[in-house]
Order: structure tokens, then C-alpha cells, then sequence
């Protein structure tokens, strides 16, 4: 799989890149969850790329070996030698090359040296095996000298899973789980989870598991919806290395129900916090601060963020209504497939581009760029710090706490 090159500016300005932020998704990947997909499952998986894992920089140490990792008998998928979550091999090569596109379209023209280093190129990831591994492949490909670099001169960002903005989390905004309260009681979910009651009946028949597709509570919904298109995708997806590819009848690609569950999938899982200034303020409004702070680093040239399909590149084209032009959909309501990669060009002409997935996006949150190619920096820096929240924003205003006085 690889995205089309990303097509010249139409107005030959003759305007210089200055600056190019990625935000991407991991590649192709085992399922995540341990559970029955569905009654009489067989499928088997095979993966044979490994990890490993070591240190660097200990001052007792210096650096360790790496051992690779061996999954053992204890294993959630059959096949013997899958983890769940793993990176498979296509993943990889996704990334790979991901990063030989972008660096024959980008590396000469920002200027970047064969090594990476900071502060000129920043790569960060969550911290998820699959995903820094996606950002080691994506390396690999647009710097292919980095393989033979000492570990310990290459970094990237990681931060804590409980602070990271990546994604959005009510561990980095609280106020975050009190507006998806307030979205589930509303008329819409509600009316959204009534419409989809004889979807989800003839769900549970065909998948033996019509219990877990019996509830009508719009909380369900992501882990229902979003659990049964990871089975379905690990299934039928070419790149996830599984056999056989079978699924229960009236759930294949051909199907009318297998676009619906995607459908369903994405609206619970991502386009729910679009659908409120304040559900997008504490969902996306933490990562696009992030963001901000990253523009603000005049020697940046390159910024590499890999994340999920819940985000990065989400985040940013969901809050900014990114548009393809040759076909007027709205990038966010289509599921973003492995190794999904939205790139946001930077011109000395103060004139910014987004391309997703090899394909130019307008951006329509911004009236002045809606239809458009090219958007100007400066309107879409303030757009974008509106969707910023402030800490009581996020936390809320604390309680003062009163201590005993005492004479």
C-alpha cells in the first residue's frame, strides 16, 4: 500500500517550504482485544517480525543487549506466535515506505542532514510498542543511515500514557469524561443507538454473541462497535498475515452491514468529539496545544507524530473539517486506515497545505480557506488556539480546602 505523491502547489508562487509536520498512524497490526470475535472462530496468525527490548545511557551499564522478545505459551491469539497489538511485517513496510516518499518529496528541500537530530527534525509516539515501532519504520525509510547509529544519539518523545495528548484521554483533561456523560444522555445518542436496535439483533445472531449485542446503553457503543471492526478488518485485511479469512455470513467487505459497522465504529469511537465546541476543546484542544508549542520552535524543520486511529492525525483533521478536494468528503468520516499519514506543509509565503493520504484537503473549519488549497498560516495559528483549553478549562476550578485552625 502507498499513498500518491503529493501533487505541486497550483499557483506557482515560487514560495519556499520552510517547515512539514506528519501526523500518522501505526501500520498494519495484529487484533488488540482477547476475546471471541465470534462463535466457531478459527482464524490463526503468524508474525514472524520480533521485538526487543534494552537500555542505553546507564551509568552502571552503558548500553544493553537486546533480547527479542518470545511470546511463550501463554499467548491470547492462536497461531503460536502473535501478540496482541504486535506490528506486523506490512506495518514495517508501510512505514518504510512512508518514509522514503516523504523524504525524496521533503528531505533536500528542508534541508535535512542524513541523521536526524534535534532541534531540526522531532519524532514523537505514544507509548505502545506498535506505534514507536511505526516511527523507527518511518525512520528507516526517509533517513536509511540511521540503522547504523548508536541508540544512544537518537530520540524520541514518549511521554507517560496518563499525560499523553496523542489521543484524546480524560486523565489529561477530566472535564473530557462529563462531556461524553452529557453526549450519551442526549436525544442524538440515544436516537443513534434506537436506529442501529435490529443492526446490532441480527449482529449478535450471525456472531453467536447476541447477549454482548442485546444493550441499548449508548456507552456500549465504542467498545461493542469498535471490538467487532477490529475482528472484521484482522479478518479480511490482506495485510494482517491471518488464515482463513473467513467472517460469519452477512459480515463480508461485499456486504451493506460490514460498511454500516465502520460506520458505527467511527462515529463512537472518533466523530463523537466532533460534535461539540467543548467535546473538541478537551478531546483534540490538549494535543493541537502541543502542536502550537511545536510551531513555536524556529529551528524545527521536520516534526513526526505517530499515534492511532483515534490520533494524531484525527485531532487535527476532524477540528479543522479537512476536505479532500477531488472529492469533496470530509477526511474525519472515513475510517483512517493503517499507516494513515496527513501531512501539514509550511511556505515562506505564509501559506500552509494539508495533504492526506497523498491527497490535498482544504480546510473548511476556516472560512477564508474553505474550497481552497492553501490556507493562510496566520488565520489557521488563531483557528487553532480558540480549541485550546486552559487548565480550569480542563480541571476545572479547584476546591479550596480549609485546614483546622488552631490557637
Amino acid at each position: 500500500m502507498k499513498w500518491d505523491d503529493a501533487p505541486p502547489r497550483e499557483d506557482n508562487s515560487g514560495a519556499q517550504l520552510e517547515r512539514v509536520l506528519v501526523f500518522a498512524r501505526h501500520g498494519g497490526r495484529m487484533p488488540v482485544n482477547d476475546m471471541t470475535c465470534w462463535v466457531g472462530d478459527e482464524t490463526r496468525y503468524t508474525c514472524p517480525t520480533q521485538t526487543f527490548y534494552g537500555f542505553t545511557n546507564s551509568p552502571s551499564g552503558g548500553r544493553s543487549p537486546g533480547f527479542t522478545r518470545v511470546r511463550g505459551k501463554e499467548g491470547a491469539l492462536k497461531g503460536g506466535s502473535c501478540v496482541l497489538g504486535q506490528l506486523v511485517d506490512s506495518g514495517v513496510q508501510m512505514h518504510i515506505d512512508n518514509g522514503k516518499q516523504l523524504g525524496a518529496a521533503y528531505k533536500a528541500a528542508l534541508g535535512l542532514d542524513d541523521i536526524p537530530s534535534e532541534p531540526e527534525v522531532m519524532f514523537r509516539s505514544t507509548d505502545v510498542p506498535r506505534v514507536y515501532q511505526s516511527a523507527e519504520a518511518f525512520a528507516m525509510g526517509m533517513f536509511p543511515e540511521i540503522v547504523n547509529e548508536n541508540p544512544s544519539n537518537l530520540r524520541i518523545i514518549i511521554p507517560d500514557s496518563q499525560r499523553d495528548t496523542m489521543t484524546p484521554s480524560a486523565t489529561v483533561c477530566p472535564r473530557l469524561n462529563k462531556a461524553l456523560e452529557e453526549f450519551y444522555e442526549s436525544p442524538e445518542a440515544k436516537e443513534r443507538v434506537e436506529r442501529a436496535n435490529f443492526e446490532r439483533a441480527f449482529i449478535g445472531f450471525v456472531t453467536g454473541r447476541s447477549k454482548d449485542f442485546s444493550t441499548s446503553d449508548p456507552k456500549d457503543m465504542v467498545n461493542i462497535y469498535a471490538s467487532l471492526y477490529d475482528c472484521m478488518t484482522a479478518h479480511v485485511c490482506p495485510t494482517v498475515p491471518s488464515e482463513p479469512k473467513n467472517v460469519p455470513l452477512g459480515l463480508g467487505t461485499s456486504s451493506p452491514l460490514f460498511k454500516r459497522v465502520e460506520e458505527d465504529a467511527l462515529f463512537w469511537m472518533n466523530n463523537r468529539y466532533g460534535l461539540s465546541e467543548e467535546l473538541r476543546k478537551f478531546a483534540y484542544g490538549p494535543l493541537i496545544g502541543d502542536v502550537l508549542e511545536d510551531l513555536s520552535i524556529p529551528e524545527r524543520r521536520l516534526s513526526v507524530y505517530l499515534g492511532h486511529d483515534t490520533g494524531p492525525a484525527n485531532s487535527l483533521a476532524d477540528t479543522l473539517q479537512l476536505t479532500w478536494m477531488d472529492s469533496g468528503n470530509v477526511c474525519a468520516k472515513t475510517w483512517p486506515p493503517f499507516a494513515t499519514t496527513m501531512v501539514m506543509e509550511l511556505y515562506s509565503d505564509n501559506q500552509a497545505r494539508f495533504i492526506y493520504n497523498g491527497r490535498v484537503a482544504s480546510v473548511e473549519a476556516i472560512e477564508e480557506c474553505r474550497g481552497k488549497s492553501l490556507c493562510n498560516y496566520e488565520s489557521l495559528y488563531e483557528y487553532l488556539e480558540t480549541v485550546v483549553p486552559n487548565e480550569f478549562e480542563c480541571k476545572g476550578i479547584p476546591e479550596i480546602e480549609h485546614g483546622n485552625f488552631r490557637a
